[in-house]
C-alpha cells in the first residue's frame, strides 16, 4: 500500500465446516465402530501353527538315517576289516588250500618214484645178483633225493606264487584303505545332516513363537494408529474465524470531501442558490 493508505477497520470472516446433517449419523456410527472393531480389538495372530509339520515318512527316514550313521554299514565294516587284514599281511602265509594244491602237484612225482623208479632199481640190481647191496641203497637214496627236490621245487614255486599274489592284493588293499577310512566321516556327516534337519524344524517353531509374541506387542499400537487415522483423518466439522484489515486512502477521502464541499457551496451561493452572489 502507498503511504497515504492506513488500516481503518478489521473484516471478520467466519467459515463453518460442519458436515452435512445427513452425513452426521453415519460418522457417529463409524466412530463407534472404529473404537469397538479396531481400538478395542487389535489384530491377533493366527491361532494355529504356521509351520508345516514334518511328514511321518520324513521323520522315520531321518531316524533310520541316524541309526545307520551311528551303527555303521555292516558291509562297509566287513570290507574295512578285510582290507585291514590284507594290508596287515594276515593272508600272506594263511592259504588253507595251498598245501592241498602242493600235494596234488607233487603226487605224480612221488607216485612215479614209488611205483616206477624204486621197482626199476630193485629189478636191475636183482637181475645183476646184487639186490640189497650198498650200491642199490645208494641209487635208491639218490633217486629219492631227486624226487624230493623235484617235489620241493614245485611246492616252493607254488608258495612263492601264492605269496606274490597275496602281496599284490596287499598293495591293492592299501590303496583302498583311505576310501574305507572316509566312510566314517560320511557316517558322521549323515548324522550331522539329520541333526540339522531337526534343528531347522525347531528353528521354524521358535521363529513362529517370536513372531507371534512380537505381533501381540505391536497389535495394540497398530490398532491405535488405525483408530486415530480413521477418527482424525477427515474434515468432520468445526468453524474457523479469519480477520483482514480494511485500508482507506486519506488523499482520496480529502478530495472527496472537497468535492462534496464545493457542491454544497454551489447549491447555497450559486445563481440558483439560496443566497446568490451579486444580489
Amino acid at each position: 500500500m502507498s503511504g497515504d493508505s492506513q488500516p481503518a477497520a478489521q473484516s471478520v470472516t467466519t467459515t463453518n465446516t460442519a458436515p452435512w446433517s445427513g452425513q452426521q449419523p453415519y460418522l457417529e456410527t463409524g466412530f463407534k465402530r472404529a473404537e469397538s472393531d479396531i481400538l478395542n480389538q487389535p489384530q491377533t495372530f493366527y491361532p494355529n501353527s504356521t509351520v508345516v509339520p514334518m511328514n511321518q515318512n520324513t521323520t522315520q527316514g531321518l531316524d533310520m538315517q541316524a541309526n545307520r550313521a551311528i551303527q555303521g554299514d555292516p558291509t562297509v565294516q566287513a570290507g574295512a576289516a578285510q582290507v585291514a587284514g590284507t594290508v596287515g599281511g594276515d593272508y600272506l602265509n594263511a592259504n588253507p588250500y595251498l598245501q592241498g594244491a602242493i600235494n596234488n602237484a607233487t603226487q605224480p612225482i612221488m607216485q612215479n618214484f614209488n611205483e616206477s623208479i624204486i621197482p626199476g632199481i630193485q629189478s636191475g640190481f636183482s637181475t645183476a645178483g646184487r639186490y640189497g647191496s650198498g650200491l642199490q641203497a645208494q641209487q635208491q637214496l639218490r633217486a629219492g633225493e631227486a624226487a624230493g627236490r623235484q617235489a620241493s621245487e614245485i611246492a616252493m614255486n607254488m608258495s612263492n606264487a601264492q605269496y606274490g599274489d597275496e602281496r599284490g592284493r596287499q598293495l591293492q588293499a592299501a590303496s583302498l584303505a583311505p576310501q574305507y577310512g572316509q566312510e566314517a566321516y560320511r557316517d558322521a556327516g549323515s548324522l550331522q545332516n539329520v541333526g540339522a534337519a531337526y534343528e531347522a524344524e525347531a528353528g521354524q517353531n521358535l521363529q513362529e513363537d517370536i513372531t507371534r509374541f512380537n505381533q501381540g506387542q505391536q497389535a495394540p499400537k497398530d490398532a491405535l494408529s488405525q483408530y486415530m487415522a480413521l477418527v482424525g483423518g477427515g474434515s468432520y466439522g468445526g468453524s474457523s474465524v479469519g480477520t483482514s484489515p480494511i485500508y482507506r486512502n486519506k488523499t482520496a477521502d480529502n478530495l472527496g470531501m472537497a468535492a462534496t464541499g464545493a457542491g454544497i457551496a454551489g447549491t447555497l451561493f450559486g445563481g440558483d442558490g439560496i443566497w446568490p452572489r451579486g444580489n
